[in-house]
């Protein structure tokens, strides 16, 4: 049976949509957005309503000022996808409460051609370059009708969004089944239908629901994000994980995701992994602060583990990476200085005790890092010396703690070494046995008695 959407004049929609709406176009080449534009002129837009831009800071900034309906944009501008973008409109459509905004991406391969169809329901269509008046005319046409006029498959997922938010989980379920057997490939229904199952707590069912619309789309965002969801919350990290990484790998990364995939590269172990995560965000150029703090996280634990693994080169190259990474954050540069003491390479500390001096001269962690560097060989009553010195500053850090402890007892300060022992098992509690490991049971028993 033929829907209702065939009889309209897809034509005459679209030279109405585009005349009556803001167009921004954004593309880092000139040629590129005037090219757009005078197309979309030719096809009923109006000149005085687009803005054209280079970079995606310029189009957030417009998107905010003119409450943008229409996005024509490169998938790729300068360094950054343009797919960030749609978080914006999104935020922007459900504050104005639009429901007819359009996002079109302008393809150049048929890699971002696939990741532009498995960004259902975000991207409403994609241009792949070079392309034609006509093939252009065809795309827009077809996504304005199929916007403002949806199927009936699409009918069916809105009409279950609806009694979705509205927590009439069965009845929502019931519309997902129905819109999956309006489409040869329900993808999108079968990502709701998940939804649906994962609110009732039917976890099982929902992921299932997510792989079945995987093997239509076996990258399809949403019910990529969906089982990643489920997996994460279930604590199965491996699997989430694996799923993380194929989001990564195909969808441009962003600061939020590159978080998710730093924090989870550390919790599976794969530590290998995480130098092709810091070739990604050295290409990001809007850094979180949340970002930098996991990408330098993930690094300098990477490192330590390096060392365990006694490939100290590879160890001091990830630290490297993570100390310029920290772009002169103290706390990370003396962590990468206590990992590298505690392994005994104090001959590798000098670049990292030379950064940090610069960055943060006479601050605390400066201090500690200058304690922690000294020549065992030094007389140890000197070095204590230097330790209770560090402690009036005010430093205040488990390896300190431990390094004076150990150093308290070779100079003979038994009874000193006993009570900072004590301070720092108060302190440290989880760290208690590396303050008490040099004591004898005798020492542990006046500790535990006082």
């Amino acid at each position: 049976m033929a829907d209702l959407t065939d009889n309209i004049d897809a034509e005459q929609v679209l030279k109405d949509y585009l005349s009556n709406n803001h167009i921004l176009i954004i593309d880092a080449i000139s040629s590129g957005r005037t090219n757009i534009a005078s197309c979309l002129s030719k096809f009923g837009a109006q000149r005085h309503k687009m803005s054209l831009v280079g970079t995606l800071h310029e189009a957030r900034e417009e998107l905010k000022k003119n409450k943008t309906k229409v996005i024509f944009a490169d998938f790729m501008v300068g360094k950054e996808s343009s797919l960030d973008l749609i978080q914006v409109q999104k935020t922007l459509q459900e504050q104005e409460r639009i429901k007819d905004n359009l996002f079109v991406l302008v393809t150049s391969n048929a890699s971002q051609s696939t990741v532009a169809r498995a960004a259902e329901e975000d991207v409403d269509t994609f241009i792949i370059k070079p392309f034609s008046l006509d093939t252009m005319k065809k795309a827009l046409m077809n996504a304005v009708k199929v916007k403002l006029h949806p199927n009936l498959y699409l009918r069916l997922i809105d009409e279950g969004k609806e009694l979705l938010f509205k927590g009439e989980y069965p009845a929502a379920l019931d519309k997902f089944k129905a819109a999956m057997d309006q489409n040869d490939t329900p993808t999108l229904a079968c990502f709701y239908h998940g939804q649906a199952e994962a609110m009732m707590k039917a976890l099982d069912l929902a992921e299932g629901s997510y792989q079945t619309g995987l093997s239509y789309n076996q990258i399809h965002y949403k019910c990529l994000v969906g089982l990643f969801d489920l997996l994460y919350n279930e604590k199965r990290y491996t699997d989430a994980y694996d799923v993380m990484k194929k989001l990564s790998q195909f969808f441009p990364a962003n600061p939020k995701r590159l978080s998710s995939v730093l924090r989870l590269s550390i919790l599976t172990n794969n530590f290998h992994d995480v130098d092709s995560f810091y070739k990604i965000f050295v290409e990001i150029d809007e850094r979180s602060e949340e970002l930098v703090r996991h990408m330098c996280s993930a690094l300098a634990v990477s490192g330590r583990h390096f060392l365990r693994q006694k490939t100290v080169p590879r160890a001091i190259e990830v630290f490297e990476s993570a100390a310029i990474s920290s772009a002169g954050r103290p706390q990370f540069l003396l962590y990468i200085i206590e990992t590298l003491a505690e392994y005994r390479l104090l001959d590798q500390t000098d670049p990292f005790l030379g950064r940090l001096g610069k960055v943060a001269p006479g601050s605390k962690e400066h201090i500690a890092a200058q304690f922690l560097t000294l020549d065992p060989k030094m007389d140890m009553k000197d070095i204590v010396f230097r330790g209770r010195a560090a402690l009036k500053d005010g430093v205040e850090h488990p390896a300190v703690y431990e390094k004076l402890i150990n150093c308290s007892l070779l100079a003979g300060y038994k009874d000193a070494a006993l009570e900072l022992a004590d301070q720092a098992r108060k302190k440290w509690p989880e760290r208690e046995k590396y303050f008490l490991k040099g004591l004898s049971l005798e020492d542990l028993k006046k500790i535990s008695s006082g």
